[in-house]
C-alpha cells in the first residue's frame, strides 16, 4: 500500500510540474499604414497568456528596418540614440517574452514609460505594440 501511495504522489507531482499544457498558437498582425504607406508588423507565438516568441519589424519606404540593420543609421542620425533601431526592437521583443505585452506601458505619444523598457528601448513603439496586439488577437 505504501508503494502505491508513493507512486500516486509522484504521479501527481509530475503532473503538477508539467507547466502550461495549452497548445502554442501563432498569429500575425500589422499596424495601420501611415500616409507614406509605412507600417509595423508582428508575428507572435503564445501558449496560454505566455508569449513564447515574438518578432517585430517596421517597413519604411518598402524596406524592413530589421533587414537594414546598421544601415538604418539611427545612432549617427540621433544624438539621443545609444543603440540602433534593430537593437532596441530586440530588447523590446525580449522584454515582451519575459514580461508579456500588457506590461509595456506607453505615453500618449507612443514612447515607453517603464524604466525597465527605457533601459534598452527609447524609440516610438506605438505601431509595434499595435501590431503585436493584433498578432496576439489573431493567434490560432
Amino acid at each position: 500500500m505504501k508503494k502505491l501511495t508513493v507512486l500516486l504522489a509522484m504521479t501527481v507531482l509530475l503532473a503538477a510540474c508539467g507547466g502550461n499544457s495549452e497548445p502554442e498558437k501563432t498569429g500575425k498582425g500589422e499596424s495601420a499604414k501611415d500616409k507614406s504607406g509605412d507600417f509595423a508588423s508582428a508575428e507572435i507565438t503564445v501558449k496560454g497568456d505566455d508569449v513564447v516568441a515574438i518578432s517585430l519589424d517596421e517597413t519604411k519606404e518598402g524596406k524592413s528596418k530589421k533587414e537594414l540593420g546598421d544601415k538604418y543609421n539611427m545612432k549617427s542620425a540621433s544624438k539621443k540614440a545609444k543603440k540602433e533601431w534593430y537593437e532596441q526592437v530586440e530588447f523590446l521583443e525580449n522584454y515582451i517574452k519575459k514580461n508579456g505585452l500588457d506590461k509595456v506601458e506607453m505615453n500618449d505619444a507612443g514612447y515607453p514609460v517603464n524604466d525597465d523598457v527605457l533601459a534598452g528601448c527609447t524609440i516610438n513603439i506605438k505601431n509595434l505594440m499595435d501590431a503585436a496586439k493584433s498578432a496576439k488577437d489573431s493567434a490560432e
